[in-house]
């Protein structure tokens, strides 16, 4: 099976909300933040109010509210930046560049702007789906994306891989996720 398809900063993005909406990790970076920031301001709070400072505590409680509700969506918006700036610093040279793919029984043949390289399928560690990607890990580190709305039929490619004995992880909800980076589940 052949396919050719460009490469867009978006699928990088997607790529990189996805790694890390699947990562330990980072979850656990986002509870600990969350729960010392909204911890911080409720001790302040109680603080102030124990000393008779009743202005300064009400406005220690309002940010400990403010953090306790927002903070999600602040940590997602910072990751998200944080991502776009890497990318383009990183991943730039290859946007809209043709990205050439074979896929054989014995492995995958890779060809794109930086150069060519077959993967053997034993190194293959995982396929995940999106609704609108393909994302192949190779145990090295290193991942293909393949974006579906450049492709002919998404279809023939997870048929392709399942012939190949691999189990094609559907992610349907993950771009729901996205708009909020990491779930909080």
């Amino acid at each position: 099976m052949k396919l050719e398809y460009e490469i867009k900063e978006q699928d990088f993005l997607e790529f990189q909300l996805f790694t890390a909406s699947q990562s330990k990790k980072i979850y656990r970076k986002k509870l600990k933040g969350w729960i010392f920031t909204t911890l911080f301001f409720v001790i302040l709070s109680a603080y102030f109010y124990f000393d008779y400072n009743n202005i300064l505590a009400i406005c220690y409680g309002i940010c400990a509210i403010i953090f306790g509700l927002f903070y999600p969506k602040y940590f997602a918006w910072r990751y998200r930046k944080h991502y776009k700036s890497y990318i383009k610093e990183n991943y730039s040279y290859r946007f809209g560049k043709k990205e050439y793919i074979e896929i054989n029984n014995q492995f995958i043949f890779h060809r794109d702007k930086t150069g060519e390289g077959t993967i053997n399928m034993s190194e293959i560690e995982k396929i995940d789906e999106t609704e609108k990607h393909f994302f192949v890990r190779v145990k090295a580190g290193v991942s293909l994306i393949i974006p579906k709305n450049e492709i002919q039929n998404s279809d023939e490619v997870r048929a392709k891989f399942e012939s190949l004995g691999f189990s094609v992880i559907k992610n349907h909800n993950f771009n729901k996720k996205a708009e909020s980076l990491i779930s909080t589940t």
